[in-house]
């Protein structure tokens, strides 16, 4: 099995391809994702994200730091790209996975960094 941080790695490959049946493909059929903005989504649910509900359209992440600590990683980046709606977004962002025994991924965290509060 690769290691957990190529399976990180993996993940921003497909997603950034735009290749949503890989990237999907990457999460366990009970994961869940939560990412703000959104409830939590599980199943299927993170399925349909990628398939169409993701308001990006094209982009790249670029990758500062991956942490992992067992079955568990934490990457830090900034997400450049066009969202659907014509306009450039460039976004820090933080990650958290949890991998299964099959690599699977089990569950993800997604942070961004911009003003909130």
């Amino acid at each position: 099995m690769p290691s957990v941080t190529e399976l990180v790695k993996r993940y921003y490959s497909t997603v950034d391809a735009g290749d949503a049946g890989a990237t999907s493909a990457l999460f366990a059929a009970d994961a869940s994702y939560d990412r703000p903005g959104y409830p939590t989504m599980v199943g299927q649910q993170i399925t349909d994200f990628y398939h169409g509900e993701r308001v990006i359209e094209s982009g790249a992440h670029s990758l500062q730091e991956i942490i992992v600590d067992g079955d568990r990683a934490s990457s830090r980046g900034v997400f450049s790209g066009r969202l659907k709606d014509g306009s450039e977004t460039s976004v820090g962002f933080a990650d958290f996975f949890l991998f299964d025994t099959e690599g699977l991924i089990a569950e993800r965290t997604t942070y961004f960094y911009q003003a909130a509060v």
